[in-house]
């Protein structure tokens, strides 16, 4: 079994930090690592994520990692969820006893709202944690894997019972197989759901013609439930071959994950060097290159879209002056597309300024234009007041961080959360002055399509029936009508 490997380089880790934790009378935390042949982080998910809650991350930046339980947790609440978090990771690192040439790491999230009254599905998503793997597989920016094993250890620690409970969490793993009934997802949504987004987009379009936002960012919620269980390796999977361009990412909380594939960076990090993007403004994809290469031109010639997209490069750029030099963007927005869908795309990089680091910086990216709206606060009283649901950790960062500094956070669009035999999926788009709500209702259905694909894979041919049903009613329903009209 892999994890073995890391068994006498973990003792020794926790045996000196038991020491030291009782000598200065506080927690140390204790890692260690070890090189290991590459393994495949998705066969390790399916395995584990059975019985245990897992996190997985598959990065932009070259960096993957695959977390097994958690050596401790670093939790923030209300709106100092950031500081709070940034605190308790400093301190945790704070005179940690490193054996192995890995750092410490955490990976987790952050809530996009904490004013936002909480959901029953989102119990177990705090405001903002993130978690030191107890076990983990790595795989770094230059290719190389390894096992990275981690205990929190407070003074007088029963090192032997300790050690024991991080062993027993990859015990008899690898001996599980078979594979899950495939789950029957049905679509919970109706008339109704496109009367609510309409009435929503309305009272949007009310506020920005009163002059009290100038963009507001709502958003969906669409219910599927299945018979079974469904299988979230089998969504992941599913998710990674059909979004290349994306990060992925399951985070599991008693046995709830929250998954998804975005492919928007929040800020993206390594030896003190920052990249992120400005996101916004949406056109579809077509399997025409000559339609498809239309659909992008009209996109980059229209106002609105351009003027959506501006507000998100505006803010960014502010945000990003105070904490960064050396910033340098593109000159204009070019086109990032993806599989059924294409963005506007504005592109920043520069260096973070001592003493700030990479939470410092989210704190005041978050939430952007692009899933929050113009003014700020403005827009999210609004969706406060008028969106109907928690988006809980969707729309908000995601990602990992290191002790040196490094990390990579994502803004967790294209996202659901899983429990069980239901599943809550998400999707948004951008109002300003001139926006159409059948439109943006049609935006919001092609970005369902990331987590329909991966959720439910026969969906498009569910849908395709149910068009051709619907279409079939109301020619019948005509030639009903005329024939009544024709007897009277």
């Amino acid at each position: 079994m892999m994890f073995d490997v890391i068994r006498h380089s973990l003792l020794f880790a926790m045996d000196t930090a038991s020491k030291k934790a009782s000598a200065e009378g506080r927690s140390v935390l204790a890692v260690a690592s070890t090189p290991v042949p590459h393994a495949d982080l998705l066969s390790i998910f399916a395995r584990y994520s059975r019985q245990d809650d897992v996190s997985l991350w598959l990065g932009l930046a070259g960096r993957s990692i695959l977390g097994v339980g958690s050596a401790m947790e670093c939790l923030g609440l209300n709106s100092s969820r950031f500081s709070t978090v940034s605190s308790e990771w400093h301190a945790a690192i704070d005179g940690a006893v490193v054996i192995g040439g890995i750092a410490p790491f955490a990976l987790g999230g952050f809530r996009f709202d904490p004013d936002c009254n909480i959901s029953p599905m989102w119990k177990n998503f705090k405001d903002g944690a993130l978690s030191i793997p107890r076990l983990a597989v790595l795989h770094l920016e230059d290719g190389g894997c390894h096992v990275v094993a981690a205990d929190y250890v407070p003074p007088h620690a029963d090192l032997v019972g300790r050690f024991e409970r991080i062993v027993s969490l990859w015990k008899n793993r690898d001996s599980i197989a078979g594979s899950a009934p495939l789950a029957q997802p049905v679509l919970l949504e109706s008339e109704k759901e496109k009367h609510r987004w309409h009435t929503l987009v309305h009272a949007a379009l009310r506020d920005i013609s009163q002059g009290k936002t100038r963009k507001i960012v709502a958003a969906r919620m669409l219910r599927v439930k299945a018979d079974v269980p469904f299988t979230v390796p089998a969504i992941v999977q599913r998710l990674k071959v059909d979004n290349p361009k994306a990060a992925l990412f399951a985070f599991g909380r008693k046995g709830v994950y929250f998954i998804g594939a975005t492919p928007e960076v929040l800020l993206a990090a390594n030896a003190g060097v920052f990249r992120t993007m400005a996101l916004a403004g949406s056109a579809p994809r077509s399997g025409d290159p000559a339609l498809d290469a239309a659909f992008g031109q009209g996109l980059l010639a229209s106002e609105k879209e351009r003027q959506e997209h501006d507000f998100v490069v505006q803010a960014v750029s502010q945000a990003l002056r105070s904490r960064c030099r050396c910033i340098a963007m593109d000159a204009s927005p070019s086109l990032h597309k993806l599989k059924s869908v294409q963005h506007l795309v504005t592109h920043f990089e520069g260096e973070i300024m001592h003493p700030y680091n990479i939470l410092d910086i989210i704190e005041h990216l978050h939430p952007t234009p692009a899933v929050g709206g113009v003014p700020c606060n403005s827009a999210l009283e609004f969706l406060r007041t008028h969106e109907g649901f928690d988006r809980g950790w969707y729309a908000g960062p995601v990602g990992w961080l290191d002790a040196l500094g490094n990390g990579e956070f994502m803004v967790s669009l294209r996202s659901g959360i899983i429990d069980g035999r239901s599943a809550a999926l998400f999707a948004g788009c951008g109002l300003v002055a001139g926006s159409d709500p059948e439109k943006e209702y049609r935006e919001t259905q092609l970005k369902f399509s990331t987590m329909l694909d991966g959720v439910c894979p026969e969906w498009k041919k569910i849908s395709q029936c149910a068009m051709k049903i619907e279409d079939s009613f109301r020619g019948e329903k005509k030639r009903i009508v005329s024939i009544v009209a024709s007897c009277t």
